[in-house]
Parts: structure tokens; C-alpha cells; sequence
């Protein structure tokens, strides 16, 4: 194949991109993809494109790379491939589908119902911590088996995700990664386009880490987030949440630090604190400090943690037994004897001398 022939519909002598494009597809799309795709557009009021090896050699990828973004665009309709006899890929059509976005939206949207009087309007689902009971049951992590391994890896969708996923991690990925992305597919039943999207808001937040890319799926799972816009949701309700404890704590104008992030991560994630008790330590960290100390707000958490507090009414039994235990007769005699010996008034607050006064008088009488 030593050219493409690409057809447009459009006016030449400038390159379009139309705001459906932008506003659709590449939000979500892998930056390589939507570089080769606006590459394909600059070349298309020409008629041809340059062989894919001196494509690939143009944007520094391989050939299968460009494929790969090609196949990708025309999985999302708005390209359309034709083969010669060889059935060698020869010709690329632009092409926006009229009603493709809303079919496709209505599609994933369950049919509506208008409740009843007697019946209110169901809520919207919440996001929870990670460490909360949920409705679903995650399968057990069982190793995949190879050959179920290399019938997925196979799959021209699973490879172009392993790609997506090195692109983001910005390494190779090892067998360990491999494995984790695979267990996502096949047994969380993700989708490639909902694990793109795992790996590419993980990294987002710093953390390239596959324990912690997994500690997220698991979450998701947990939740029954299936879907792209249920996960975006999701992150939006966390990213409130920071500023919710940010507001508890008095710090305004700025957004959180990435150790901020983590420690509220760990209080709402792997701790699973609802977010009464977090903003209850926040309201004490402020009237016990006069100021936003995230250690002091994780010191009371962890205490809370260690006394297996889980609620509200398991925080009273807590507080009600220390002020017991403060009010009983021997803690304040204790209280009491330890003030006394650490605090001195202003009549022994000096050094203390020893005097001979048989000594001063007979000194005074020699005189």
C-alpha cells in the first residue's frame, strides 16, 4: 500500500474541524488518535496521504499505530474505510453520521418513567467510599488463565487498549499490569472504553501506580459504575467532597495539594469515615487549634478509627465515656497533684539560698 485516497465533503484551501468532533469525540479519545485523525483532515483537501511508513515516521509512531487510530475512528463513525483487490486499505471518507451521537445516547439511556403521586421520584445514586457495603459483589481475583490471556490479547481492542494504557503510565506495561487491565475486562465486565478512562484519571491525580488504578476499578465495581459518564460523575461528587472538608477547615480561594488529597483519600477510601465524622474532626481540629492542621484532623480520625467509631451515636458512647473517666474521683486527685507540681506560684518561682545567720551576726559584731 503506497497511499491513501481520502475523501472529504468539505471546502478546501482550509482545514474544518467540526464543534461535534470536539464537543463528541475528542474529550474522550487517546491524544495520539485525535493527532492522526486532525493529520488525516490537514491531507484530505489533497486527495492522498503519504504511505503510513512515512506517516509514522512524520508523528514519531509505527504503522500499526496509525492503523490502530484509524480502525478507532471508524468504530466511532466518522470515518469510512473501503480495501482494494488485496484487501489492502486504500480509501478513507470523512463522514458525521446526522443522528449518530443521539442514537447512541439513546441507547445507553433507560426508557423514562413519570412516577406516581404515591410513588416520589427515586434519588440519584451517591458515591460512596470504597470501604462501604454495596448491593454488588465483586468476583473473586483469580488469576486469569494464559490461555485466557492470549485469547484477549488477540482482541484488536484489548491491544489498542494496552497501548492507550502505556501511553498514559508513560512505560511499558509488565505482566502484573497486564494481568490487572485484563481482570478489569473479563471479570469486573469493564469496558475498554470505561478502563481508558480509569487509567487516564488515576493518572491524572499522580498515582501510576496498577494498586492503586485497582483499588479505584474495585471501587467503581463496588458502586456499579458501568460507564464513562457514571464514573465522571462519580469523580465530580469526590472532587465536592475535598471541597466540603476544605470548607469544614476554613481554608478557602485554593484548590488541595496532592498530600492533602491522599490524606483525605485515606479518611474517606481505605478508613471508609462517612462525612459527618470527617467534618465532626474537622469542627474539633479548629476549636482544640485556631487552625486547618491536617494532622491534628488525622490524629482525632485515627483515635476514632482505633475505638472502631463507625457513626455518630458510636462517637457519643466514646465522648461520654472520657468525660467519665475525666470526672471520677482519682483522675482528678491525679489531675489535681500534677498541676500543683508543675505549676509554681510567685513565691517559690526563684532559686532558694541557704543563709548561716549565726554566721551573719558574728560577722556584724566584729565590725
Amino acid at each position: 500500500m503506497d497511499s491513501l485516497r481520502l475523501h472529504i465533503p468539505w471546502a478546501h484551501g482550509i482545514t474544518l474541524i467540526p464543534n461535534r468532533f470536539l464537543d463528541e469525540y475528542m474529550l474522550k479519545a487517546n491524544g495520539e488518535f485525535v493527532k492522526i485523525y486532525l493529520y488525516l483532515l490537514r491531507s484530505a483537501p489533497s486527495g492522498n496521504l503519504p504511505s503510513l511508513s512515512v506517516l509514522a515516521d512524520k508523528m514519531y509512531c509505527t504503522e500499526r499505530d496509525i492503523l490502530r487510530a484509524i480502525r478507532y475512528w471508524e468504530k466511532e463513525g466518522l470515518l469510512l474505510l473501503a480495501s482494494d483487490d488485496g484487501q489492502k486499505l486504500s480509501d478513507v471518507t470523512f463522514t458525521f453520521p446526522e443522528n449518530h451521537s443521539k442514537e447512541k445516547a439513546a441507547a445507553a439511556e433507560p426508557p423514562k418513567t413519570t412516577p406516581t403521586p404515591e410513588e416520589p421520584e427515586p434519588l440519584k445514586p451517591q458515591a460512596v467510599p470504597a470501604q462501604a457495603e454495596t448491593a454488588a459483589a465483586l468476583p473473586p481475583q483469580d488469576p486469569l488463565t494464559p490461555d485466557q490471556v492470549k485469547k484477549l490479547k488477540e482482541d484488536e481492542d484489548i491491544v489498542q487498549l494496552l497501548y492507550i494504557a502505556e501511553q498514559y503510565l508513560a512505560r511499558p506495561l509488565t505482566v502484573t499490569d497486564t494481568n490487572k487491565i485484563l481482570y478489569f475486562y473479563e471479570k469486573l465486565k469493564f469496558n475498554t472504553e470505561l478502563i481508558e478512562y480509569l487509567v487516564e484519571y488515576c493518572v491524572s491525580k499522580n498515582h501510576k501506580s496498577i494498586r492503586y488504578i485497582e483499588k479505584v476499578a474495585l471501587s467503581w465495581a463496588q458502586q456499579g459504575i458501568s460507564t464513562v459518564e457514571a464514573a465522571k460523575e462519580t469523580a465530580n461528587q469526590y472532587s465536592k467532597t475535598y471541597f466540603t472538608i476544605f470548607k469544614a477547615l476554613g481554608i478557602q480561594n485554593r484548590n488541595p495539594v496532592k498530600s492533602e488529597m491522599e490524606i483525605m483519600d485515606r479518611w474517606l477510601h481505605e478508613w471508609g469515615f462517612s462525612m459527618d465524622l470527617i467534618l465532626e474532626a474537622c469542627k474539633r481540629t479548629v476549636l482544640q487549634t485556631g487552625s486547618a492542621s491536617f494532622p491534628y484532623t488525622d490524629k482525632i480520625l485515627e483515635d476514632w478509627r482505633a475505638a472502631k467509631v463507625h457513626c455518630l451515636a458510636d462517637l457519643e458512647a466514646v465522648d461520654a465515656n472520657h468525660k467519665a473517666k475525666a470526672s471520677s474521683p482519682s483522675s482528678q486527685k491525679a489531675s489535681h497533684a500534677k498541676s500543683a507540681q508543675a505549676k509554681p506560684n510567685r513565691f517559690n518561682d526563684y532559686p532558694h539560698r541557704d543563709y548561716d545567720f549565726d554566721q551573719i551576726k558574728k560577722s556584724m559584731f566584729q565590725q
